[in-house]
């Protein structure tokens, strides 16, 4: 039954931040940023596809380019209906299941998206996620629905926020089985996502200490921040 449904992860990322304009397109080490979230997210064992969706705007087309460049999918579609951009992402590539990822998370772990896609096929629930009860490091973020979750999102959410933010009216309405998933310890005070220079310079460093590898998972980060912390500072 699993082989059968449509895994489609959705990468939101665009040019366009205000506190660090371009940051998908910096460079860490040999790569862009976003080129080390698709190349770690491609580990997955159980996404089928992955998306990007970007603004259709003409500030976006250097991203664009590289995304295509790097042999990755890219759609267009509304700057600030993020919303749709998802569901008509969900429509073209015959989604079943939507995995949402934004850009700013390089640190993304393949392995644990997989597991949370599991949980998300063992508790026959419309949402699961890691953030609804936070518990990970900020960062490794990762949100699991079903398109039909999405489809009467798309409808019923009206307000500015639900279809910036893609996912409230699911977890808000309380229309929809959601559940949590849930790390043993509670780290969610870390921050390795980056939304400012800071954030970058720390999240470079992290790749900076296991470069050439790029596909090491967040407990060997986890062990970095325990036993060299100066470098998350």
């Amino acid at each position: 039954m699993e082989s059968t449904v449509n895994i489609i992860a959705i990468i939101q990322a665009r040019i366009g931040s205000t506190r660090l304009p371009n940051k998908v397109m910096k460079r860490i080490g040999d790569y862009s940023m976003i080129e080390l979230l698709l190349r770690r997210l491609k580990k997955s064992k159980k996404i089928n596809k992955i998306v990007v969706a970007t603004p259709s705007n003409t500030n976006n087309n250097l991203l664009i380019g590289h995304i295509k460049e790097l042999g990755f999918d890219c759609e267009l579609g509304s700057e600030d209906d993020v919303l749709d951009r998802y569901l008509q992402v969900g429509k073209k590539y015959q989604a079943d299941i939507i995995v949402r990822i934004t850009g700013d998370c390089p640190l993304v772990d393949p392995t644990l998206v997989d597991q949370i896609i599991d949980e998300f096929n063992s508790k026959n629930c419309d949402y699961l996620s890691n953030t609804l009860q936070p518990t990970f490091p900020d960062g490794l973020d990762v949100e699991v629905f079903t398109f039909d979750s999405l489809k009467k999102a798309h409808i019923k959410g009206k307000q500015l926020f639900e279809r910036e933010h893609v996912t409230p009216f699911i977890k808000n309405s309380n229309i929809f089985k959601t559940k949590n998933f849930q790390n043993k310890q509670d780290y969610s005070q870390l921050r390795w996502t980056v939304d400012d220079i800071e954030d970058f310079q720390t999240v470079s460093k992290i790749f900076e200490y296991f470069t050439p590898d790029i596909h090491f998972n967040w407990k060997e980060v986890l062990d970095l921040y325990k036993n060299k912390p100066e470098i998350f500072t």
